[in-house]
This record gives C-alpha cells, structure tokens and sequence, in this order.
C-alpha cells in the first residue's frame, strides 16, 4: 500500500469511528471512547482524523466499545459508504450495527443490479 493510499485508508477509518460513535445511543464523546477503550481522548481524536494508524487490537476495543463488528469501521474496498445510502429518516431508527448492516444489504442488492 502506497503512502497516500494508506493516508487515505486510515481518514477513511477515522471517518468511520467518528460516525459510529456519534451515532451510538446515547451519543458517545471522544471521552467517553477513550476511557472504554485505554487510550488518551487524544489519542480517539487523532485516529477520527487520520493521524493515527490503529493498531489491530485497537480497532478490535473501538468495535466492542461501539457495539460493532471490526468490520464496521473499515471502508470498503469500492470506497463507497454504505450509509451514505440510507435515507435520513431511516439512519436515525436505526442503531450504528444496524445502520452499517442495511447499509451492506442495500449495496450489495444494487450492486447485484448493476452486473
């Protein structure tokens, strides 16, 4: 993995744990993330920007502390959000395991279209 590409890997992971912890219910604060997991507020508000690659185990405390699968907070490798797809109304019903899993469903359905 190049330079950039591993730039872009780790924002887009960010990005991830950033929406998933703010969509927790109740909401989660980088705080809150932080203590669950053993690491420095700092520290969650380096890795949601980018700056800090996760460590394997890390990734695996933020899924449990986030109530999802490690999974959850890697992008995919067509690079589209699969919550970008759901519609407003329906992401708030939903929680963030849920979210990501009709997410899924509904990429792979129009993907499945698409071929």
């Amino acid at each position: 993995m190049r330079g950039s590409s591993a730039a872009v890997l780790y924002q887009q992971i960010g990005k991830a744990i950033q929406a998933l912890r703010k969509q927790h219910k109740p909401k989660m604060s980088q705080q809150v993330l932080a203590e669950a997991i053993g690491v420095s507020r700092a520290s969650i508000a380096n890795i949601e920007r980018g700056y800090h690659h996760v460590q394997i185990h890390v990734l695996y405390d933020l899924s449990v502390a986030l109530e999802v699968e490690p999974h959850d907070l890697l992008p995919h490798p067509n690079n589209n959000t699969v919550e970008s797809n759901l519609p407003a109304d329906v992401t708030k019903e939903l929680n963030p395991k849920e979210r990501v899993a009709v997410g899924r469903l509904l990429q792979d359905r129009h993907q499945g279209e698409s071929k």
